[in-house]
């Protein structure tokens, strides 16, 4: 992934997120240029194992939060 994509990405999850906390994270990692952290956070989705979905607390894809509750939810794959 280009560090293009990797930042329309992490703002296309930004603009989706209902969470106020964490728009703020990804949003300071943006304003940062942190871009081995948004990789970590933005190279898949996190994935349904046998006790369902688990992964750190914090803003995308790769992580725990609101947004991917949602988006599992209903069906996924959009992020």
């Amino acid at each position: 992934m280009t560090q293009d994509d990797l930042l329309g990405r992490a703002q296309a999850w930004l603009a989706e997120d209902p969470d106020q906390e964490t728009r703020d994270e990804l949003a300071a990692l943006l304003d940062r240029n942190a871009t081995d952290e948004l990789a970590a956070r933005f190279s898949g989705t996190l994935q349904f194992g046998t006790a369902g979905l688990r992964g750190e607390l914090g803003a995308g894809p790769m992580r725990m939060n609101r947004s991917v509750v949602i988006r599992a939810a209903r069906g996924w794959p959009r992020t």
